[in-house]
């Protein structure tokens, strides 16, 4: 059985709490990823992702240089079993209409899953079938 792990990105990206919407699009924009989680000292406290910004800063013209992490972040962090099948974690996510769920692993974050690790999955379950 393929496990969320086969397919997750194992780098966590984070940024601060206080770091405005501008730094955080630029952090998903280099890192070429549509997701962050939000830190406060040495606590994962949120998850902010590109449709956060877009749906509390961006439609509501609010200024993304005035506007923190902690402001428009999604205060639960998602999780997902390191060792859960791809199934289950599709289905976690559906349920919750989400693209990113947080990975764990005996309690500790060890990745990020997105819906592009989808496609991957996908492909390599199809072409194994061919």
């Amino acid at each position: 059985m393929e496990t969320v792990k086969d397919f997750m990105d194992d780098e966590i990206l984070w940024i601060s709490s206080d770091a405005t919407a501008t730094k955080a699009s630029q952090e998903m924009t280099k890192n070429c990823v549509g997701s962050l989680i939000v830190k406060e000292d040495t606590f994962y406290v949120g998850f902010l992702t590109e449709g956060d910004i877009s749906r509390k800063v961006v439609s509501k013209q609010l200024n993304p240089d005035e506007v923190t992490a902690k402001e428009i972040m999604s205060k639960e962090i998602v999780t997902v079993e390191s060792n859960s099948s791809m199934e289950q974690a599709f289905k976690e996510m559906s349920k919750r209409k989400i693209r990113h769920i947080a990975v764990i692993n005996k309690g500790r974050y060890v990745g990020i899953l997105s819906i592009k690790d989808f496609a991957t999955y996908y492909t390599n379950k199809h072409v194994k079938e061919l």
